[in-house]
């Protein structure tokens, strides 16, 4: 994508707010501008009343430059907090669509790419981007119309001493965009070596205990340190660049400078200005020259952001899981949405629950796992999914979430098919309790509320009860409102599964899927969890896949998988 289109890109994203930024940005720089404008008229007013030896004819006009001074600096404060208000609606608009869409990926996004990356692309490839609204852009429109204002006035006074100036700036700009490619190569690598380093960082922490035992020789941080340096490398490029164009721009400013002397002595030696003329250009083409300058600095940091947001681009643009309806018929999708919005209607206890169809799927480059496979889990039942490991016990709880797309072949819920409920309607019938249940680092009570945000304290705290996990909670220091860091490690394996529980049981949806749920407790721990679940069979459709005998020997129906 080219750096216009990526920019046009850039803007469209700000929607209706992009005139009233836009603006923002033209009048500010026009009105401080104009401010200097102001300055230069009253030098040279100053200079031809000295050269006249009286200021009596000229007070007028040095009160109303004086006057107009003021006002253009007051509304160009204006004009500045309206930019500043756009330019961080913007920001914040940017992390919300990458954190929005770093949710709606299906699972095999997750799998194949690390944490890291995503949030690399959350808080360093946004942060970089967004620089375009609240800095970059504004630095390269800022001399383009500061120079216009500069440009007009300066032809007022001096036409011909103007073009001869304005031309050789020309020159010197078209100089300083010649490293603008490097810029932006250099950004990318940036960006690459930044998120190399959070995927490392990111699994040194959340294995910390694991590096300890394992890592004796560091190599963990040697990783970090060999991309820190490469990092570290392509930041030297970029600021190397940043270093040409400030010796070239201080090159040029000097130039610029003799050269004014010189063609301010040759205008005003063959009687083509005014000492007051050569007196306020000056003073313009000072900021004017430097405008210039700051132009050839500027664009290629410009560029060197957009080449983030390109990357933020390619990232939204990456396709998101289907959570829609599928259906052949328009009057077949509005009778669906009628039974969705008045709640789904579960049939009787002789129902099946859940109903696999013939489903087809294997995992990329290896064996099919089912091959039209059929299942039957008939509803208001503990059942026990069982079989030996690799047989696909996980794989088929997972395709019941939607979690992969298979081959052919469909998932019922109650008698109504998965692709025409849609994955949002049939997710909210099935809580699902994995083996290794992530408790958020909030509190005891906000965990399990998770489920149900707008649940009260009171039935938290029954949920709670059902799941065997009240007493304990209640024997903790601050009770429901314990903070569970590092995933709640400082509870046992069986507390953080009933925590679990409770919070599948706030979810009341009419099935609970549990992956293994009392494999890697002990006895009194499974002992808890099993009366939980035993406490549930009446009221829900229960699918555990297990594998010890004392679980399986409270299920109501097995169900083996081969």
């Amino acid at each position: 994508m080219s750096i216009t289109k990526s920019l046009i890109k850039s803007l469209k994203m700000m929607g209706n707010r992009l005139p009233l930024y836009l603006l923002a940005i033209v009048m500010m720089t026009a009105l401080n501008a104009l401010f200097e404008v102001a300055g230069s008229v009253f030098m040279k007013i100053v200079f031809d009343c000295a050269g006249k030896g009286s200021v009596t004819e000229s007070k007028t006009a040095m009160i109303i430059t004086i006057v107009a001074g003021v006002a253009t600096i007051v509304l160009a404060s204006v004009f500045m907090c309206i930019y500043n208000n756009e330019a961080k609606r913007m920001t914040l608009k940017l992390k919300i669509l990458v954190f929005e869409k770093s949710m709606r990926f299906p699972m095999t996004y997750y799998e194949k790419h690390h944490s890291g990356e995503i949030l690399s692309k959350l808080l360093y490839d946004t942060d970089m981007a967004s620089n375009i609204f609240s800095a970059r852009l504004r630095r390269v429109m800022a001399p383009i119309i500061s120079v216009t204002v500069f440009a007009i006035a300066m032809m007022i006074i001096n036409p011909f001493m103007t073009i001869v100036l304005i031309v050789f700036n020309v020159l010197l700009f078209l100089i300083n965009t010649l490293l603008s490619k490097p810029m932006k190569a250099v950004g990318k690598r940036l960006s690459e070596k930044n998120m190399l380093m959070t995927n490392v960082l990111s699994n040194m922490i959340a294995g910390a205990a694991i590096s300890k035992i394992y890592d004796t020789n560091h190599t963990g941080v040697l990783k970090y340190e060999k991309i820190n340096d490469e990092y570290t490398a392509a930041q030297r490029v970029r600021m190397r660049l940043g270093a040409l164009l400030e010796t070239l721009n201080g090159g040029f400013d000097l130039l610029c400078a003799l050269m004014f002397i010189v063609i301010g002595i040759i205008f005003v030696g063959q009687g083509l200005s005014t000492i007051g003329e050569v007196a306020a250009i000056y003073t313009l083409y000072t900021s004017l020259s430097w405008k210039f300058l700051q132009l050839g600095k500027n664009f290629p940091e410009l560029v060197n952001r957009i080449a983030y947001a390109e990357r933020i681009f390619d990232f939204l643009a990456l396709p998101e899981e289907n959570k829609e309806p599928v259906s052949d018929s328009g009057i077949q999708q509005n009778k669906l949405k009628s039974e969705t919005e008045s709640g789904f209607e579960q049939e009787t206890a002789n129902e099946n629950a859940v109903e696999y169809r013939n489903i087809v799927f294997g995992y990329q480059d290896k064996e099919k796992l089912f091959n039209n496979a059929s299942y039957e889990f008939p509803a208001n039942k503990l059942i026990a999914l069982t079989g030996p490991s690799g047989c696909g016990k996980t794989t088929l709880a997972k395709l019941l979430l939607g979690f992969y797309t298979m081959e052919s072949g469909d998932v019922f819920l109650y008698g109504k098919s998965v692709k025409e409920l849609g994955l949002s309607k049939a997710r909210s019938l099935i809580a699902y309790v994995p083996q290794e249940p992530y408790m958020y680092n909030v509190s005891i009570m906000d965990n399990i509320r998770y489920a149900r945000a707008g649940a009260s304290e009171q039935e938290v705290i029954e949920a709670a009860k059902l799941a065997n996990a009240h007493e304990f909670i209640s024997k903790l220091e601050n009770g429901y409102d314990t903070i569970l860091v590092n995933r709640g490690n400082s509870l046992s394996g069986g507390e953080r599964q009933r925590i679990a529980i409770a919070r599948a049981i706030l979810k009341d949806a009419p099935i609970i899927l549990m992956d293994e749920a009392t494999s890697a407790l002990d006895n009194e721990s499974e002992k808890m969890v099993a009366d939980a679940i035993n406490g549930l069979k009446s009221k829900k459709t229960v699918i555990m896949i297990a594998h010890r005998q004392t679980t399986i020997r409270m299920a109501d129906v097995v169900k083996a998988i081969t």
